[in-house]
């Protein structure tokens, strides 16, 4: 049965304010993946034209990604996308080894490092420096023990766009003999990724965050670092990751970086400068009742917000975020709904937000095609909403 749009409706202008969670694939993309998608189907590991045709296409990407991160070819591997490359970077630790990393990482490292605990993995979690939201290179330093085999800190913050002094760390972990990991995936789109300048032995990358397809990323790993498959059943990347490639994905991951690095310093300025606009338009007008948890120096796409309790009643969160996509704002917690209910983030509690106020947390993320307009209608909504729920509670 078809399902007819009710044209007669009046729906709300449609502003897309999560681009931290996943960017629209830019159609130069999908254009460069469509062959592999209809005619040159081929499997890379098949030795007639159409399996070399695919090989050459993965291979051909390989260097393009290579040369945008300045690294060699065969130092990349290709992943299903970061979740998994940040497992394969932690893999190789064994149960009488030491990780250093944050208490504010994605779960994609955090979840895999507990489990590496529970198999006899020493692991030490730092609470992030305030000032900047994300470990400091003291920190670092001082954690780094005799038996420290990696250190995993990501660039930048998912939840709040801080950015970590990676080159920094790496510098320190470097000189200790410690192999350094970073999850660079929300870096990807607007900041610089030179391996060699940064210094760091391993990134993971995915390509849904710079306008490329999703279930594709890769792992970095600079040569003489050791890496354990986690995927087996075949030789493909150098037998460090197992599974047919897709093609498809791959050469569109490579598109993707290539439009990122073309753009990203004119983006990342008009970016941040709307992220500014957004941020002194809320503060202007809710300004008592909002937290800002993105700092002075974060990534330009973030700002993330929070809202302290009303006449001592927290704000609903997971209301706040259904009445704004009714207004057709597409935005997200920094924090994960289950069951009709907002775990509070633990990023933000770990930065020492309240629980209420964490609870009631809201992260803004613009992209490419963000505009002034966009900016107004969004602010405009969160304050309309913000008082409404206002008057609620104290009326």
């Amino acid at each position: 049965m078809t399902v007819e749009r009710d044209n007669t409706r009046s729906y709300p202008r449609s502003v897309y304010m999560d681009h931290a969670a996943t960017t629209p694939l830019d159609p130069a993309v999908l254009e460069a993946m469509l062959p592999y998608m209809r005619d040159d189907f081929g499997n890379a590991s098949s030795v007639h034209r159409l399996g070399r045709t695919a090989r050459g296409a993965i291979e051909a990407s390989r260097e393009q990604i290579a040369g945008h991160l300045n690294a060699n070819p065969e130092e990349i591997v290709f992943t299903s996308g970061a979740t998994e490359a940040n497992n394969l970077a932690l893999n190789p630790l064994s149960s009488e080894s030491h990780l250093v990393t944050s208490m504010v990482e994605h779960k994609a490292v955090l979840e895999p490092t507990q489990a590496l605990e529970s198999s006899g993995v020493r692991v030490t979690y730092l609470a992030p420096d305030h000032k900047i939201g994300a470990p400091n290179t003291d920190q670092i330093a001082n954690a780094i023990e005799e038996d420290s085999c990696l250190v995993s800190v990501m660039y930048v913050n998912n939840e709040t766009g801080a950015v970590a002094p990676i080159r920094e760390i790496a510098s320190v972990c470097r000189t200790r003999g410690v192999v350094m990991h970073t999850d660079a995936v929300q870096a990807a789109a607007w900041m610089p990724l030179d391996v060699e300048d940064l210094g760091v032995d391993m990134m993971s990358l995915s390509a849904h965050k710079m306008y490329g397809p999703k279930g594709v990323g890769i792992l970095y790993v600079r040569s003489g670092v050791e890496l354990s498959p986690q995927v087996l059943g075949g030789s493909q990347e150098r037998g460090r990751r197992g599974g047919t490639e897709n093609v498809a994905a791959v050469v569109g991951m490579a598109a993707a970086m290539a439009l990122a690095v073309n753009s990203r310093d004119a983006a990342a300025v008009r970016v941040q400068t709307l992220r500014k606009e957004l941020e002194c338009r809320l503060m202007d007008s809710i300004g008592d009742q909002l937290v800002i948890n993105t700092p002075l120096n974060a990534a330009p796409h973030i700002l993330s917000t929070a809202f302290s309790p009303i006449a001592g009643s927290p704000l609903d969160g997971e209301m706040l975020l259904l009445n704004m996509d009714l207004e057709g704002i597409s935005a997200s917690a920094g924090s994960a709904c289950s069951s009709g209910t907002i775990t509070p983030s633990h990023v933000l509690l770990g930065l020492g937000l309240p629980d209420q106020t964490a609870r009631a947390s809201l992260r803004l993320s613009l992209g490419r095609s963000t505009t002034s307009e966009d900016i107004a209608l969004t602010a405009e909504c969160i304050v309309k909403i913000v008082q409404r729920m206002r008057r609620q509670r104290v009326g």
